[in-house]
């Protein structure tokens, strides 16, 4: 069997990241729990509540600020790390319209599974599949970009709302840490093609236009150990510090940046000397 372009890109990101196979799955199975993201966070739908409240009796949260913004940050990664993978690896934009996107829920409320069952997508002139009927063709890398960055946005825009609406956590914040995680998507892809700063330059090429899942600073470039890691110098923060036994994150905003550089350093520290071992 033929598979479509949009299944052939799915199988070879899932070769290349085996971590992330459960997460790039060309169709639902037949587990009954699968709801798509417009479902997820459609008016009246308990679907979001009981994810929320798994979120918090996990974490023990006082409250569903922090659940909410800790849930949304995975969902937003998850979608955005695959959408980019697609971008950087296939140079292809898959279709991420929320009804399209079919997800399972693990135990802890987070995306488990998430299958693509849409089947346009955006890709370049020299693509091997650009003239299949599904294709919407771009000339050049630039407006692909463009096509992935509007994606992203109007994919994210209902579960931002919807997570905003139930939980009280505003949407700037939100969006802060949708842009972010973005940033992140990049230069952790970057990273696993044997670069970072492949990753670091297409996060910067992609920010450069201002929408809600731009970057709204850069990379701090740090050298250490013969090695050098780009730390995002980030704008939102996940809460984790307010749930029961949690704290800042290395690269938390709320650290002193001479203090997340230094653990930045001890890191790499760990990581050489794991790669020399």
């Amino acid at each position: 069997m033929i598979l479509h372009p949009i299944e052939q890109s799915l199988v070879r990101l899932g070769s290349l990241h085996a971590d992330y196979r459960d997460r790039m799955l060309t169709h639902t199975d037949s587990r009954p729990e699968w709801i798509s993201a417009a479902d997820l966070v459609a008016k009246n739908s308990v679907h979001l509540k009981v994810a929320l409240n798994q979120v918090m009796e996990r974490y023990k949260a006082d409250g569903l600020r922090p659940p909410a913004a800790l849930w949304f940050g995975h969902y937003a990664y998850a979608i955005e790390v695959i959408a980019i993978a697609f971008f950087m690896v296939e140079r292809r934009v898959p279709d991420l319209s929320p009804a399209l996107i079919h997800i399972l829920l693990d135990d802890d409320g987070n995306v488990g599974n998430i299958a693509w069952k849409g089947r346009s997508f955006a890709a370049l002139t020299d693509d091997s599949d650009a003239a299949h009927p599904d294709c919407i063709v771009f000339p050049s890398l630039n407006p692909l970009r463009d096509h992935l960055r509007k994606q992203l946005v109007a994919s994210l825009n209902p579960v931002v709302e919807g997570v905003s609406a139930y939980s009280s956590f505003g949407k700037p914040g939100l969006w802060a840490l949708a842009a972010d995680y973005t940033a992140y998507a990049f230069a952790w892809l970057g990273k696993s093609m044997g670069d970072e700063t492949i990753g670091v330059e297409e996060s910067r090429l992609f920010s450069a236009t201002t929408s809600q899942v731009s970057a709204k600073r850069d990379f701090i470039p740090i050298h250490h150990v013969g090695f050098t890691h780009h730390l995002l110098e980030r704008t939102s923060c996940c809460l984790y510090y307010k749930v029961e036994g949690g704290g800042y994150c290395h690269s938390c905003p709320r650290r002193p940046l001479e203090e997340r550089i230094h653990l930045i350093k001890k890191q790499m520290e760990v990581e050489a000397a794991e790669t020399q071992g």
